[in-house]
């Protein structure tokens, strides 16, 4: 028995439940969107369907490519089996810069949704800041993280043969896997040479450049979380509607800040450093693709759960309610979460 064979089981089945979750809560979420009229979200309806509609995509392609990571002392690789992936080796390829690529996205995504929140909040008058006018300037943005990040990963991060004299032993000694039975890429940031010890560049430019992409979305979520949690706390709002939403967007900005920074940043910056430094933990590589495939599903529940409308809707198709709700509406037509 392979000694890491087990966890690829394991994170399989744990890939398809957030699969399954990660969808299924989407699709309720655009359900209930759509329901509302555009009055009462603004332009932001269209900024949520389109990270719903993202998240979906980055699921299907998590659910599809099933991946997997390894870590050791001087690399790290994301790998699909290409059993449970059913696609040859050299697509297999393409499958994972496309997973990675997707997760650039989403990142880019959930700044442009911060972005848009400390603008709603801190300066309402420019909501022109999202219309149609500059929506293109917003899909090149998000478009561009997506395609630094694939051609990153591909041409930079692509199998080599300096890799497969690392990777195709271990995975043979820790996953029962031969050669022909895996897609991976990855970085290796140091080879032996003649005994001595020397740096892939390219892989330290590659490992630099996704870095500060990620860092650049991370300093905007702060930033622009930050500006607008401190600007609801000292703006006074006296109206019941007002103070039953500033409770709301408390609650959901704090988690919606904390849910990325567990579950997407921190992982896939311990799988750039840790071999950067030498360290080599198992559970870390166990832990990466369980985050990063769970995520998807915790951003809609919580917007399900904290905007009192979408919750109550839910409530009473589960009960198949049909009493109408006498109550002061948390998303008035000004409301900008």
């Amino acid at each position: 028995m392979c000694s890491s064979s087990k966890w690829l089981e394991i994170t399989f089945w744990v890939e398809f439940v957030g699969f399954f979750l990660s969808v299924s809560s989407h699709f309720i979420l655009i359900y209930l969107i759509l329901e509302k009229p555009k009055a009462t979200f603004g332009n932001y309806k269209y900024l949520m369907i389109s990270f719903s509609a993202s998240g979906i995509f980055y699921s299907c392609l998590n659910f599809w490519c099933k991946p997997n990571i390894h870590l050791s002392e001087t690399s790290f690789a994301i790998f699909t089996i290409l059993k449970t992936s059913g696609v040859s080796q050299p697509i297999g390829v393409v499958l994972i810069t496309l997973y990675c690529s997707s997760y650039a996205m989403m990142l880019s995504l959930l700044s442009v949704q911060f972005f848009y929140r400390y603008t709603s909040v801190i300066s309402p008058l420019n909501s022109t800041r999202f219309s149609r006018k500059t929506a293109p300037f917003y899909i090149i943005y998000v478009m561009s993280f997506f395609n630094i990040w694939a051609l990153l990963t591909y041409f930079i991060n692509g199998p080599s043969n300096m890799k497969n004299q690392e990777f195709i032993p271990a995975f043979q000694i820790e996953y029962c896997l031969g050669p022909t039975d895996f897609s991976y890429i990855g970085a290796k940031y140091y080879y032996f040479e003649n005994e001595i010890r020397r740096y892939h560049w390219p892989s330290f430019i590659c490992i630099f450049t996704m870095s500060s992409l990620m860092c650049s979305t991370f300093s905007g979520l702060s930033y622009f979380g930050t500006c607008t949690f401190k600007t609801l706390k000292k703006v006074g709002l006296t109206s019941y509607g007002s103070k039953e939403l500033q409770n709301q967007l408390f609650r959901t900005l704090v988690v919606q800040t904390i849910i990325p920074t567990i579950f997407m940043y921190f992982p896939v910056s311990c799988m750039f450093l840790f071999p950067m430094i030498g360290l080599e933990i198992e559970q870390v590589a166990i832990f990466i693709p369980i985050t990063v495939s769970i995520y998807p599903c915790l951003e809609p529940m919580v917007a399900m759960y904290c905007i009192k409308d979408f919750r109550h809707r839910i409530q009473d198709i589960l009960t198949c309610s049909t009493v109408t709700r006498i109550q002061v509406s948390s998303t008035q037509r000004d409301s900008f979460f």
